[in-house]
């Protein structure tokens, strides 16, 4: 008997979603022009993200978006906290065009260079003089005397990869959208749940559930989203887990559960799971720890596993 444990009620649906456009401009420009080179394939991923949130049955409720503009190093701090700035607010004025929205919604701000980035992925990468670049980073205050420092190293060719590899990564803007989610019927959970997930509490997720039998395709699939979008609820984890035992694949069951080994609510389904794999000793072990969790299915678990033990014994 597996466990299927019921989630906290959500009082109120806060969401937030994010995305990273790597937006090309003409040199030392700032406003953005939707056809030049990749901004197109780029703003699709702002579509995305803004989409859901536009729809006519207005569900969703923007609270507030946060845009942030990076430039990275080559030339003068001035002159990248002009573009970075610049960048950023010409960003807010297409997304106020584009979806009509308020400027109260928007928060502006940007990072003039971006060092922090620029030193994880140097250190990624590795390239040639890395070490020298990451000290000079690492000990050199000034900004515009690290990058005189970096064009020096080995002749300039190390500079040379930044320049053409590393910087574009780190021209950017990113995008956040904290919004509320209205409450939604039986009906409407069962169309989200295969289109915008992401506007589901657990608790609605799981009444789109119950119109399937367990251990059916449909049934799993629903509580494997769930786990999906909620990868850090516990709850999320231990109910994809029941729904990957009673379709058999337990290797997956585990991959759920293996975070939750010290959370009492695992307990039984880490017994199920031994008691599958025929550790009957184990599945005991964990069956009579959920005893006081779950002391009904524990229960009867625990009497099928020492039965089973007790068969084992007499053969």
């Amino acid at each position: 008997m597996v466990s299927y444990l019921e989630p906290d009620m959500e009082a109120e649906k806060h969401r937030t979603g994010s995305a990273t456009l790597y937006i090309d401009y003409l040199t030392d420009r700032y406003e953005l022009q939707p056809g030049y080179k990749r901004n197109k394939k780029e703003l699709q991923k702002l579509d995305s993200l803004m989409s859901p949130l536009r729809n006519e049955e207005k569900q969703a409720h923007i609270e507030n978006i946060r845009i942030c503009g990076y430039a990275s190093p080559e030339g003068s701090y001035e002159h990248n906290e002009t573009l970075s700035s610049n960048r950023a607010r010409y960003f807010m004025n297409y997304m106020l065009d584009t979806y009509r929205l308020h400027e109260s919604l928007f928060d502006v701000s940007w990072v003039p260079e971006d060092w922090s980035t620029l030193a994880r992925l140097i250190k990624q990468k590795q390239p040639a003089g890395y070490k020298e670049m990451l000290d000079a980073i690492r000990t050199i205050p000034t900004f515009d005397k690290r990058e005189r420092k970096l064009k020096n190293i080995l002749d300039g060719k190390p500079y040379a990869y930044l320049f053409e590899n590393i910087y574009p990564l780190l021209r950017r803007i990113e995008v956040t959208v904290n919004y509320n989610v209205d409450k939604v019927t039986n009906e409407q959970a069962a169309e989200l749940i295969y289109t915008r997930p992401q506007m589901l509490s657990l608790q609605e997720m799981y009444r789109v559930a119950r119109y399937y039998r367990p251990g059916t395709e449909q049934y799993r699939e629903i509580y494997e989203i769930a786990a999906h979008h909620f990868p850090d609820d516990a709850v999320a984890n231990i109910n994809a887990a029941s729904a990957e035992i009673l379709t058999g694949d337990l290797v997956s069951a585990r991959n759920y559960l293996q975070r939750y080994e010290n959370d009492a609510r695992a307990w039984n389904n880490l017994g199920v799971l031994a008691f599958i794999e025929e550790d009957m000793e184990k599945a005991a072990e964990w069956f009579r720890k959920a005893l006081g969790v779950e002391p009904h299915k524990a229960r009867k678990n625990l009497r099928m596993a020492e039965e089973a033990l007790k068969q084992k014994q007499n053969q």
